[in-house]
């Protein structure tokens, strides 16, 4: 009889921790979706040992509510190239430059989002550390992540 007991409890436990579990991974479901049909690679370069990708990116945020965000991408394949040194990147946000015509990064890293709002075509550079390559393998979007701020 106890260790009927004692097997039922066992039991309860284990099912109240799987619905546990449950709902956090709902509570932390992506808030802000990246939509990658409607985002492209469009340029990098090379200037003082950093390198520059330079993304156009279109982001909807699925929740009612307003959002700050950091943006970061990682590159692994041009890590392996040499392009870079690490694959990790930060994102900001770029703009073309009125005298020289040229792409140049802001200082804005922090991004805001309303609640149920999509923002099309954002400008976000990455800038890495550059390795002993010159040459990006191939026009895709390295790999994005956003980070809600609290």
């Amino acid at each position: 009889m106890v260790i009927r007991l004692k097997y039922y409890i066992i039991i309860v436990i284990f099912i109240l921790c799987v619905i546990l579990l449950g709902l956090i991974s709902k509570k932390n479901k992506e808030a802000i979706i990246i939509d990658k049909e409607h985002s492209y690679f469009h340029d990098f370069k090379i200037y003082d040992d950093k390198v520059y990708m330079y993304c156009i990116i279109t982001l909807e945020n699925i929740t009612d509510n307003d959002l700050s965000f950091s943006i970061f991408a990682e590159s692994y394949k041009d890590k392996a190239n040499g392009l870079m040194t690490n694959e990790r990147m930060k994102g900001y946000e770029w703009e073309i430059d009125e005298k020289t015509r040229d792409m140049k990064a802001t200082d804005k890293k922090i991004f805001f989002i309303n609640g149920k709002q999509k923002i099309s075509e954002l400008k976000i550079v990455f800038i890495g550390e550059h390795g002993s390559g010159n040459m990006k393998d191939n026009r895709n979007l390295p790999d994005i992540y956003i980070v809600i701020n609290k």
